[in-house]
Protein backbone atom coordinates (compact mmCIF):
# COMPACT_ATOMS: atom_id res chain seq x y z
CA UNK A 1 0.00 0.00 0.00
CA UNK A 2 1.29 3.44 -0.87
CA UNK A 3 0.19 7.02 -1.38
CA UNK A 4 -0.17 6.49 -5.14
CA UNK A 5 -2.16 3.29 -4.84
CA UNK A 6 -5.50 3.63 -6.61
CA UNK A 7 -4.45 6.83 -8.36
CA UNK A 8 -3.79 7.25 -12.09
CA UNK A 9 -0.41 8.87 -12.83
CA UNK A 10 -0.48 11.01 -15.99
CA UNK A 11 2.96 12.64 -15.82
CA UNK A 12 6.28 11.70 -14.22
CA UNK A 13 9.67 13.38 -14.12
CA UNK A 14 13.00 12.53 -12.53
CA UNK A 15 15.89 14.57 -11.20
CA UNK A 16 19.31 13.57 -9.91
CA UNK A 17 18.03 11.73 -6.83
CA UNK A 18 14.30 12.41 -6.73
CA UNK A 19 11.14 11.98 -8.77
CA UNK A 20 7.73 13.60 -9.06
CA UNK A 21 4.38 12.47 -10.41
CA UNK A 22 1.11 14.19 -11.31
CA UNK A 23 -2.18 12.31 -11.03
CA UNK A 24 -5.30 12.73 -13.14
CA UNK A 25 -6.80 14.57 -10.14
CA UNK A 26 -4.10 17.23 -10.40
CA UNK A 27 -2.22 16.06 -7.32
CA UNK A 28 1.57 16.30 -7.09
CA UNK A 29 3.62 13.57 -5.39
CA UNK A 30 7.38 13.78 -4.78
CA UNK A 31 9.87 11.25 -3.42
CA UNK A 32 13.61 10.74 -3.07
CA UNK A 33 16.52 13.01 -2.09
CA UNK A 34 16.67 11.18 1.25
CA UNK A 35 13.64 13.25 2.36
CA UNK A 36 10.59 11.28 1.27
CA UNK A 37 11.21 7.54 1.08
CA UNK A 38 7.78 6.97 -0.45
CA UNK A 39 5.70 9.23 -2.70
CA UNK A 40 4.54 12.19 -0.61
CA UNK A 41 1.52 14.28 -1.55
CA UNK A 42 2.36 17.99 -1.72
CA UNK A 43 -0.59 19.08 0.40
CA UNK A 44 0.07 22.82 0.07
CA UNK A 45 -0.86 22.51 -3.63
CA UNK A 46 -4.26 20.90 -3.05
CA UNK A 47 -5.86 24.31 -3.76
CA UNK A 48 -4.85 24.08 -7.41
CA UNK A 49 -4.83 21.45 -10.15
CA UNK A 50 -1.30 20.53 -11.24
CA UNK A 51 -1.03 19.53 -14.91
CA UNK A 52 2.72 19.18 -15.48
CA UNK A 53 5.95 18.69 -13.56
CA UNK A 54 9.66 18.85 -14.42
CA UNK A 55 12.63 17.93 -12.25
CA UNK A 56 16.18 19.17 -12.40
CA UNK A 57 19.25 18.22 -10.42
CA UNK A 58 17.81 18.98 -6.97
CA UNK A 59 14.62 20.89 -7.65
CA UNK A 60 11.08 20.53 -8.97
CA UNK A 61 8.82 22.88 -10.94
CA UNK A 62 5.06 22.27 -11.08
CA UNK A 63 2.65 23.84 -13.57
CA UNK A 64 -0.90 24.57 -12.47
CA UNK A 65 -3.91 24.46 -14.79
CA UNK A 66 -4.20 28.27 -14.58
CA UNK A 67 -0.67 28.67 -16.00
CA UNK A 68 1.10 29.59 -12.76
CA UNK A 69 4.21 27.70 -11.69
CA UNK A 70 5.47 26.59 -8.31
CA UNK A 71 9.09 25.74 -7.51
CA UNK A 72 10.83 23.97 -4.65
CA UNK A 73 14.10 22.29 -3.80
CA UNK A 74 17.67 23.56 -3.69
CA UNK A 75 17.96 27.07 -5.06
CA UNK A 76 21.74 27.51 -4.86
CA UNK A 77 22.00 28.57 -8.50
CA UNK A 78 18.86 30.71 -8.52
CA UNK A 79 17.11 28.01 -10.57
CA UNK A 80 13.88 28.25 -8.56
CA UNK A 81 13.04 31.70 -9.91
CA UNK A 82 12.43 33.00 -6.39
CA UNK A 83 14.83 35.99 -6.61
CA UNK A 84 16.94 34.12 -4.07
CA UNK A 85 19.48 31.34 -3.88
CA UNK A 86 17.74 29.94 -0.80
CA UNK A 87 16.30 26.46 -0.57
CA UNK A 88 12.51 26.13 -0.63
CA UNK A 89 11.30 22.88 0.94
CA UNK A 90 7.68 23.40 -0.15
CA UNK A 91 6.15 24.36 -3.50
CA UNK A 92 6.16 28.16 -3.71
CA UNK A 93 4.52 30.35 -6.34
CA UNK A 94 7.05 31.88 -8.75
CA UNK A 95 5.97 35.51 -8.35
CA UNK A 96 8.05 36.74 -11.30
CA UNK A 97 5.83 34.78 -13.68
CA UNK A 98 2.55 35.17 -11.79
CA UNK A 99 1.17 37.60 -14.41
CA UNK A 100 2.06 35.22 -17.27
CA UNK A 101 0.36 32.05 -18.46
CA UNK A 102 2.98 29.32 -18.69
CA UNK A 103 2.02 26.67 -21.26
CA UNK A 104 5.15 24.50 -21.30
CA UNK A 105 8.29 23.92 -19.22
CA UNK A 106 11.61 22.16 -19.52
CA UNK A 107 14.22 21.52 -16.84
CA UNK A 108 17.94 20.97 -17.13
CA UNK A 109 20.58 20.23 -14.54
CA UNK A 110 20.61 23.80 -13.15
CA UNK A 111 18.19 25.72 -15.37
CA UNK A 112 14.53 25.94 -16.33
CA UNK A 113 12.87 27.25 -19.50
CA UNK A 114 9.20 28.22 -19.72
CA UNK A 115 7.07 28.99 -22.74
CA UNK A 116 4.38 31.57 -22.00
CA UNK A 117 1.28 32.66 -23.90
CA UNK A 118 1.58 35.82 -25.95
CA UNK A 119 -0.27 38.54 -24.06
CA UNK A 120 -1.13 40.54 -27.19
Amino acid sequence: EGNLEGRRVVKISTGHSHAAAVTDRGELFVWGSSIHWEPELMTNLLHTKIVDVVCGQNYTIALAKDGTIYSFGKGKTGVLGQASKSNFPNPTLVEGLADKVVVSMSAGWNHVACLVEDSE
